[in-house]
């Protein structure tokens, strides 16, 4: 170069990690694009399908409990796809734990409610 003091290069002060990072992804890229199918995949319906894209309280507590309940709504929209509804609800039923009777009624209230239009007695299903 013609430059009195030569050629100059910047470089941010991250580039050893990113020179770093970029050589774990060459060395694993099967386990990066498993990663891509199986767990990014929660993330993207969340943000884009849903529009979840940013939280609408403040504070970590509050942040954790309203991502907590996304992801328990997605996780049970998931059961019911897979399982169905009626199926989800009977195998509620037969899970051990002593939050069963809530469950059950949170799910075959909401289920009834939808598909039939009312509330079943809500007494048999607590027992």
């Amino acid at each position: 170069t013609s430059r009195k003091g030569g050629r100059e290069v910047d470089r941010s002060e991250f580039a050893d990690a990113v020179s770093e990072n970029n050589e774990r992804y060459k060395a694993n890229a099967q386990l990066y694009r498993k990663r891509q199918e199986i767990n990014e995949h929660i993330f993207g319906t969340i943000k884009r399908q849903w529009g979840y894209n940013h939280t609408n309280l403040t504070g970590l507590e509050k942040v954790n409990g309203e991502h907590s309940l996304i992801m328990l709504v997605y996780n049970i929209k998931r059961a019911m796809n897979i399982l169905g509804v009626p199926e989800l609800i009977a195998k509620l039923k037969n899970w051990k734990s002593p939050y069963k009777a809530k469950s059950c009624f949170v799910l075959e209230t909401t289920y009834f409610e939808l598909v039939f239009g009312y509330v079943k007695n809500t007494l048999s299903i607590a027992a």
